[in-house]
């Protein structure tokens, strides 16, 4: 019995979704290429809106479950060696009332800047003193994902301050002076780091 082309295809889409499902919903070309799925294949089911390309080479479903901070796996699995930082770092830490569109992310100053298609993303270039200090790294759910930690979110975002604007680093400041857990300590030794340290003891003695 003959096979249609479109039973063909159907069993070529089902195949590719496959390889993505077993990569937790994301998949590099060369894993999908590797199961003897021709570029065309790929392209067919990228036109139908059932996987997105994220850059070149990566792809994810498109029906993966939306679930929190979605944009931070994706843009992890696209730059595995950038940190999340600035803005989008001092929201997830629930420091600031500005809920930002494009995501911040630190990578090496001498790092070529990564062709993004998918999410928004704004580069910042670090030292590498500065690009290395302060990295958590955080799971969600079973995706692993950089970002800074408070302390030098903080720190940033005065650094950056011509850029974001002084409120958004007071406000974060202020915030995180509320916190509990706060260590002031580890704040002025970032701050060190970040070369911000006299601006950020003067804001310091004014909130204390």
């Amino acid at each position: 019995m003959k096979i249609s082309k479109d039973a063909i295809m159907n069993k070529k889409r089902e195949k590719i979704i496959k390889i993505l499902k077993i990569h937790n919903g994301y998949a590099r070309s060369k894993d999908i290429l590797a199961e003897g799925i021709h570029p065309r294949d790929i392209k067919n089911i990228l036109d139908k809106g059932l996987i997105i390309k994220v850059k070149n080479g990566l792809y994810k479903l498109t029906d993966i479950p939306v679930i929190s901070n979605q944009s931070f796996i994706d843009l992890a699995r696209a730059v595995p060696e950038g940190v999340i930082c600035l803005l989008s770092a001092l929201s997830y830490y629930e420091l600031t009332t500005f809920n930002p569109s494009i995501i911040s992310m630190a990578i090496y100053r001498k790092s070529w800047r990564p062709k993004m298609e998918y999410p928004p993303v704004e580069f910042y270039y670090f030292s590498t003193k500065q690009f290395e200090a302060g990295i958590n790294e955080i799971k969600i759910k079973a995706h692993k994902v950089r970002i800074y930690c408070p302390e030098k979110t903080i720190c940033d975002c005065f650094r950056y301050r011509n850029k974001l604007g002084l409120d958004i680093a007071k406000e974060g400041l202020s915030e995180y002076l509320k916190q509990k857990d706060r260590n002031l300590e580890k704040l002025v030794e970032y701050a060190e780091i970040c070369r911000v340290k006299p601006l950020l003891q003067t804001w310091l003695n004014a909130m204390i």
